[in-house]
């Protein structure tokens, strides 16, 4: 009832309150035609309305007021792809018709199953609120008051879009590929986690016997995983499962079983990892996660501030439920709360994944609708927080066996599950996909830091502040971890005793958190050396001698469509910067390139995220940036190959001595 309201709303507006255009239509049995449609829509009549407002656009072609009113009709008739082509027809013709008319159009995609052109009217009519509402023709008060309507519900509309796009992109994997007899058994082997370099995979092995412990392997430079081998300083002759790492590489959580120290059956312990794989501090987790009954598979947030487990406790919905906790600011962990009905059923939910920009969960269930055994869902938290209705992820991911533990990368284009489908070397067994494209998940880039003594060059214990953040205090290492929204600005704050202030923003680039994205913060003693003395003059007096000008020059390759480095084009820059930030630098260019393949228009913008990408580290690094000229000059065709014009071109200048 509201929709139809705010369509006869849409349609008095279009013709009544728009004299300027009702002035110029001719002739006058197409605007009589036109009102004797809109009485019989106000008196609900669709069918008949319909007839009326397509003899009036026979009448007069261009009349766009009668697209809209069928567009109208179509909607309350249900009617959804034909009203879509209505809407489309306008805007096409008059692109400044009516600025809600975009919203119109994607809500009509939408209905019609066609998402993607649904988004993008969504996007369209988002991006037209910078533009001055006097550029369109309908901009009355009523006009504006329903755009205000929609501008409340846009957010879950992209959203909602944005989620059943994802949904697709599973279903059209080509295959589910086995990991092979590296990981893959004759036991249930489950529960996969990959390290941020995507080289070592963790996962939980299930012997016949009954034991569970955890394993690790290492993928080899052909892209075979090598034979997993036990963690043995997790491993005990109980049961130790599903390990989770927290993105900064050094926190781990893993499950325990039977052991004195933990108070339920199964508990939920965490250790640190040094670099080196050395792993120490192992210890239940403090605070109220675990309890008397079992608590298991747990998952963090990408910056360790929340904890997703499976648990048994009193409270549940029913079987196994999916709850979360927060840590707090001693380390230990809040009273846990359930996930919802939405997410908990009267069975199993268990395994739970949560992406980088804690927006979207994925976990298995076998009480919502599924296609086997076990399936594995998606749900994403809505404009009020709540998490959505599940989506079922389809085939291939999903079958008529049991799927379990699903894992994403940190670039949201590779997948990893457990299923125990006949194919499989044994029960379950570790699948692995890879989706064609990103998933609309908000793109996080992982920052490690550095408090640095810039005079002795050694790391400073400090507490770290950060705008619109919480402060991190930092240990004798120096480091710290945050997840940071690309192009996102950091500010950042050190107040140091015996030390200058710090004070910087630090734009943080899209990265693809293969390795972290590191930034220094060069702290500088209070009590640094007094600079040696000019030298004595000689008999002729002091000589001045000026500066020469010395170039160095760099490329940076990408890879297709891509506007993030390889780990070995990092090194490279990073090797390539290093001795320029103590010198003078004076001028530097950055000139980015793309392949020929793909529009021109597409093309350029590559090329200038290549050069922006390339920019931003630069001026990270302390290279100052009234000095920094950047630009994309889109496609360069040559006979060297497209992967030697998918570049950036640096050239930094420097006044040496």
């Amino acid at each position: 009832m509201q929709r139809y309201t705010a369509l006869l709303i849409s349609l008095i507006v279009c013709f009544w309150l728009n004299p300027a255009r009702s002035q110029v239509i001719k002739p006058p049995t197409a605007v009589e035609t036109y009102r004797e449609a809109e009485a019989a829509l106000l008196a609900g009549q669709p069918k008949d309305a319909l007839k009326l407002f397509e003899r009036s656009l026979k009448m007069q072609p261009n009349f766009s007021a009668a697209r809209r009113g069928m567009a109208a009709c179509y909607e309350l008739l249900r009617q959804y792809p034909k009203a879509a082509e209505q809407y489309d027809a306008i805007l096409a013709s008059d692109s400044l018709f009516s600025r809600i008319l975009y919203y119109e159009a994607g809500q009509a995609h939408y209905k019609s199953g066609n998402h993607e052109k649904a988004l993008a009217y969504f996007h369209q009519f988002e991006a037209l609120q910078a533009v001055g509402v006097d550029t369109f023709s309908l901009n009355t008060e009523r006009e504006l008051a329903q755009e205000s309507e929609y501008l409340k519900k846009l957010p879950g509309n992209i959203r909602a879009c944005e989620v059943r796009l994802d949904s697709l992109k599973f279903i059209n994997i080509t295959e589910a590929v086995s990991l092979g007899a590296g990981i893959n058994s004759k036991d249930d082997d489950y529960f996969p986690f990959l390290t941020n370099n995507q080289e070592q995979l963790f996962f939980t092995r299930k012997t016949e016997k009954g034991d569970e412990d955890l394993f690790l392997s290492t993928v080899g430079e052909d892209g075979i995983w090598s034979k997993g081998s036990p963690l043995r300083a997790i491993n005990t002759n109980q049961d130790e499962g599903m390990c989770t790492m927290v993105r900064d590489g050094r926190h781990l959580f893993f499950t325990a079983c039977g052991r004195p120290e933990g108070p339920g059956v199964c508990d939920i312990w965490e250790a640190f990892m040094s670099l080196d794989g050395e792993i120490s501090d192992i210890q239940p987790l403090k605070g109220y996660i675990n309890s008397e009954r079992w608590e298991s598979q747990a998952v963090i947030s990408c910056d360790g501030s929340t904890l997703y487990f499976s648990s048994k406790r009193p409270g549940g919905l029913g079987g196994t439920d999916i709850w979360y906790s927060q840590r707090k600011d001693d380390g230990s962990w809040n009273d846990p709360k359930n996930l919802g009905p939405r997410i908990n059923t009267e069975l199993d939910e268990e395994a739970p994944f949560i992406t980088n920009d804690g927006g979207t969960l994925y976990f298995s269930s076998s009480g919502h609708p599924g296609m086997g055994d076990q399936d594995i869902f998606m749900s994403w938290l809505d404009d009020n927080g709540e998490w959505a209705i599940p989506v079922n992820l389809g085939p291939p991911v999903n079958s008529a066996f049991r799927e379990l533990g699903l894992f994403l990368t940190a670039d949201g284009r590779s997948g990893y599950f457990a299923s125990d489908r006949p194919e499989g070397r044994g029960k379950l067994d570790i699948y692995q996909f890879q989706l064609t494209e990103q998933l609309h998940s908000k793109d996080i880039t992982f920052v490690e830091g550095f408090v640095i003594d810039s005079l002795l060059d050694m790391p400073v214990a400090a507490t770290v502040q950060f705008a619109g953040r919480p402060a991190i205090k930092v240990g004798k290492d120096g480091r710290f971890f945050l997840c940071i929204p690309a192009w996102d600005t950091l500010g950042i704050r050190v107040e140091k005793p015996l030390f200058h202030p710090y004070y910087n923003d630090f734009i943080i680039p899209r990265w693809d958190n293969r390795q972290y994205y590191t930034i220094e913060i060069l702290l500088r003693s209070k009590y640094d050396l007094p600079p040696p003395p000019p030298p004595e003059p000689d008999s002729a007096g002091v000589v001045y001698k000026k500066p020469s000008l010395v170039e160095f020059t760099h490329t940076v390759y990408f890879g297709f469509d891509k506007s993030t480095m390889e780990i070995d084009e990092v090194d490279k820059l990073d090797a390539f910067i290093k001795p320029l930030k103590k010198k003078d630098v004076q001028k530097v260019d950055i000139i980015g390139f793309a392949d020929d393949i793909g529009t021109e228009a597409y093309n350029l913008k590559l090329s200038e995220e290549r050069a922006k990408g390339i920019a931003v580290i630069l001026m990270n690094n302390r290279i100052p940036v009234d000095r920094i000229y950047m630009e994309g000059k889109g496609e360069l065709a040559g006979s060297n190959g497209q992967e030697y014009n998918r570049r950036v071109e640096v050239k930094v200048v420097v006044a040496e001595e």
